[in-house]
């Protein structure tokens, strides 16, 4: 690394622990109807995925990115009777942030876990001195062994976007990583977690693993780190465990991200005490395998939402306790089950 290079990541190591977020937000614009669009000449090559061998260390279990699926599979897998293992798995969207993703990178080597970013290409593009401190921490994420998945170039809505810009949205933000990597992203994961049918179809083609989320605290929203963490905590009790969804730009997250682990590494699961609750946090990989093994015997989330808030009715019968805000619990039929709290969009 040369001394320029070494300088700008120092500096940016420094910023993470007194500079606020800088980048500049703004609103997706929509794109036109959908159109059909005709093949191009830099287009991977669609592949049929359910054909091909297992290259990846994990199971596919939703081949064609389905996104009903992809909710349920985000629950993770079923609590076997007696056993009181409970697993999940930490997950960020919306950075790099040269400020703030080292930070995060700090507490999770703290608590020795291995997470999963998801992350937004554009801002690893360019030749300013911020886009070259933004690549030296993502660089430094994938040197520290977590995982690194698309988020789309722009963070645009996929659903309103044209089938060419959409197309260009996952293959952009793909490549901007893959430069700075030098791998090319496996896992995706599409702002506001929607996708339109064309979009899953481009993901099966492109062979993509389609990450949802079933556990989040609303961090791009509020600066209460405590209520956070108790938001948290009430949730991966409820459902024993899940895919943690936080972001890695602001300072209040990994706050809370910390307090958080705190609390896990004082209820680790003891297998010496199986029929112990205890919660064992492990990398996506591993938590895909756990989830292979025992899946959930439901069709999707919102069948298995209206089973856990049945127990908990039958477990708290005078009414006096609620599940936690943020479970789904509440919805009116029809409306979609599992719906997230949106994320704002970085332009």
């Amino acid at each position: 690394m040369s001394a320029a290079r070494a300088t700008v990541l120092l500096l940016a190591l420094a910023l993470g622990s007194w500079v606020g977020l800088g980048a500049p937000r703004g609103h997706a614009q929509a794109g036109g109807p959908p159109e059909v669009r005709p093949a191009l000449a830099s287009d991977p090559p669609p592949v049929d995925a359910t054909l091909l061998p297992d290259p990846t260390p994990w199971p596919q279990l939703n081949p064609t990115a389905n996104v009903t699926r992809a909710w349920l599979l985000a629950e993770g897998p079923l609590a076997l009777e007696g056993s009181g293992e409970r697993v999940l798995t930490f997950t960020f969207d919306d950075g790099p942030f040269p400020e703030t993703t080292p930070v995060v990178l700090h507490v999770l080597a703290k608590h020795h876990v291995r997470a999963t970013f998801f992350w937004i290409g554009r801002y690893l593009d360019g030749d300013s001195p911020r886009a070259e401190a933004t690549r030296l921490v993502a660089q430094e994420v994938e040197r520290q062994g977590h995982l690194i998945g698309n988020h789309t170039h722009d963070h645009h809505r996929l659903t309103i976007l044209d089938h060419a810009r959409q197309v260009a949205q996952v293959d952009e933000g793909s490549a901007s990583i893959a430069r700075v990597t030098g791998k090319r992203p496996v896992f995706f994961r599409p702002p506001y977690g929607q996708l339109d049918a064309y979009s899953e179809d481009l993901l099966r083609a492109r062979g993509q693993t389609l990450v949802l989320w079933s556990v989040e605290a609303g961090d791009m929203k509020s600066d209460d780190v405590q209520g956070m963490v108790d938001s948290l905590r009430e949730q991966i009790e409820y459902a024993g465990g899940g895919i943690v969804l936080l972001h890695d730009i602001r300072f209040t997250s990994a706050e809370a991200l910390d307090r958080l682990l705190t609390w896990l590494d004082l209820h680790r699961f003891d297998p010496s005490r199986p029929e112990r609750v205890g919660y064992d946090v492990v990398d996506l990989p591993e938590y895909l395998r756990r989830t292979a093994a025992h899946p959930q015997p439901f069709e999707g989330r919102e069948e298995l939402e209206k089973a856990r808030a049945l127990a908990w009715r039958e477990l708290h019968p005078d009414g006096t306790s609620q599940p936690p805000a943020g479970r789904g619990l509440h919805r009116a039929a029809g409306t979609p089950a599992a719906a997230p709290l949106a994320d704002e969009p970085l332009m």
